[in-house]
């Protein structure tokens, strides 16, 4: 009874104690570590990353270091063991104040922190409102804080962490010192959980260690949390059945084994294997979603042969990758993810889940290189195992359907053509050829480039309120090119629209016309004469005349 009530779960048990404890995030305790130690701190600081990655612990641990009474000058670190540090930690500090504001979201209190930022602190340095969540102000709390945020006493300092930081208000934003903090990357979190497990005394394997690293998903917390569960399930050993039983993963091994009939054309193995799966309890979504992660792994594999030694990457997934990356060619492996990814997203919309699953195995079957079922020898077919006789011209007839189903989704999905685009203008001049004006608009005027590769585009969308913008553009470059477009969101303002850039261009043009020999004359000639735009007197046709000629040229 005793033990139950000192038990801690891991996450909290291992929580970083100072900076030099965080994982993943060097650039942000370089940058932080030497603010404090040259006494540079900002009024505000926001801290932004997904869950799990340290933004609330990194809150505490700013606040322990601006408060710690026997910090060393020369070092950042808060001590641990001073009355404030200690207050601070087990969040009794009357100096620190700590506020949800996904529980708080009104301006009345907001007004609470504003009354309170004129008294000095009780006991410390500074005092420090750390606001979590703070994207779920709302607009009236944000406009109430301004003021104070902008020029709070000298006493005074704010920590906001979000996850959200698209929903935080520019003027906020330009008021505080901002840090992403980024995904933890695989080896970084893999070592982390093997160092827990060593304090923990537990034996875990390396497949179940990249299992959950690969659900967790980069969040430390979320990683942790995962080991935590395994360990409750198992106290001596965590081995990769443990992990996947826990996590509802369909077994990859199965995973691998559907892949394999499907890729040599055997339908009636498929479909088995396939209610395998289903009848073991695994979810339709997650066998097709693990298909599309066996196949991206295959891909990442047979474009970078060395990824088969990564440590962090499953065994099986590891030697089945390396089999399958020498059996298929990269337009086998394109084909598999463009037919896979569409019935993923066809199924997270659909009713029947497992007959549509079905039709998706055969889809598959059907349009790859390997010789289709129809072709092999019926009496084979018959006498395979654990398989039922089937009527022949009723097997024929399923055939028959399934092919022109395959055919007709080859079509939809990979095009008779796939269109090539080399540049983010020739994306959006799609959309004026395609009589889309509003979003070739949008695209034009309202949308910021950041980063452009054919098939995938990373657009500051901020600006944009359609929360279906990127869903239908990509649908639409999808189906005029032929090939899967991914249109992904950023919060980056590095980039510019097509609109800023031809302002800029059309600037520049003019100021060269300006000093040609020429215009200059002119310019000269008449005083307070300006050059407003240039533009290409082929564009200024008459259409009629344009009409005309281009009947003179069929008649000749």
């Amino acid at each position: 009874m005793t033990e139950n009530k000192k038990y801690k779960v891991l996450a909290r048990k291992y929580r970083p104690q100072k900076f030099s404890d965080l994982i993943g995030q060097d650039s942000l305790v370089k940058i932080l570590t030497n603010a404090i130690s040259t006494n540079r701190i900002a009024n505000a600081y926001l801290l932004t990353g997904v869950r799990g990655v340290g933004k609330t612990t990194t809150a505490r641990l700013i606040a322990m270091s601006l408060n710690c009474m026997e910090k060393n000058k020369n070092n950042c670190e808060p001590c641990g063991k001073c009355e404030s540090c200690q207050s601070i930690r087990t969040d009794h500090n009357l100096d620190v104040i700590e506020m949800d504001a996904a529980s708080k979201t009104g301006v009345d209190d907001i007004r609470e922190i504003i009354d309170n930022v004129k008294y000095k602190p009780v006991n410390s340095e500074y005092k420090i409102f750390i606001i979590d969540e703070v994207h779920m102000l709302s607009k009236s709390a944000f406009n109430a804080l301004l003021k104070t945020l902008e020029e709070p006493p000298e006493h005074v300092k704010f920590i906001f962490a979000t996850t959200e930081v698209k929903k935080i208000p520019v003027t906020i934003l330009s008021r505080c010192q901002r840090f992403d903090l980024k995904r933890v990357d695989a080896l970084k979190l893999s070592e982390h959980l093997i160092k827990i497990c060593n304090f923990e005394k537990v034996k875990i394997d390396d497949e179940a260690i990249a299992l959950l690293v690969r659900a967790g998903d980069g969040s430390v917390r979320d990683s942790i949390s995962l080991l935590d569960q395994a360990i409750i399930n198992n106290k001596e050993t965590v081995s990769s059945e443990i992990v996947n039983n826990m996590l509802g993963l369909a077994d990859r091994g199965k995973i691998y084994d559907l892949l394999e009939n499907i890729t040599k054309g055997n339908a009636s193995d498929s479909l088995l294997l396939f209610k395998d799966l289903y009848n073991s309890g695994a979810d339709i979504l997650m066998i097709f979603e693990e298909l599309l992660n066996a196949i991206h792994s295959i891909t990442q594999i047979k474009i970078s042969p060395d990824l088969k030694k990564d440590i962090t990457i499953p065994e099986l997934e590891r030697s089945k990758g390396h089999y399958f990356a020498d059996q298929l060619s990269m337009n086998s492996l394109s084909i598999f993810w463009q037919v896979l990814f569409k019935g993923f997203q066809e199924l997270q919309n659909g009713f029947h889940l497992y007959q549509h699953g079905e039709m998706i195995i055969l889809r598959l079957i059907f349009i790859s290189d390997n010789p289709h079922p129809e072709n092999l020898d019926d009496k084979n077919i018959l006498n395979q195992k654990n398989q039922a006789p089937f009527d022949i011209k009723k097997k024929n007839e399923i055939n028959n359907i399934a092919e022109k189903i395959s055919e007709n989704n080859l079509k939809t999905t990979t095009g008779n053509t796939i269109l090539s685009i080399s540049s983010y203008r020739a994306f959006v001049d799609l959309f004026f050829k395609n009589r889309e004006a509003l979003l070739h608009t949008q695209l034009y005027n309202s949308v910021k480039l950041i980063s452009f590769k054919e098939g995938e585009i990373f657009l500051n969308t901020s600006a944009i309120k359609d929360k279906h913008f990127n869903r239908n553009v990509s649908k639409l470059i999808s189906k005029w090119t032929g090939r899967i477009w991914q249109i992904h969101s950023s919060d980056s303002n590095i980039g510019s629209s097509l609109s800023e850039e031809d302002i800029v261009n059309q600037q520049n043009d003019i100021k060269i016309m300006k000093n040609h020999p020429e215009v200059k004359k002119i310019l000269d000639a008449f005083p307070g004469l300006s050059i407003h735009s240039i533009t290409d007197i082929t564009d200024t046709v008459d259409e009629t005349d344009k009409h005309n000629t281009d009947i003179k040229k069929k008649e000749l």
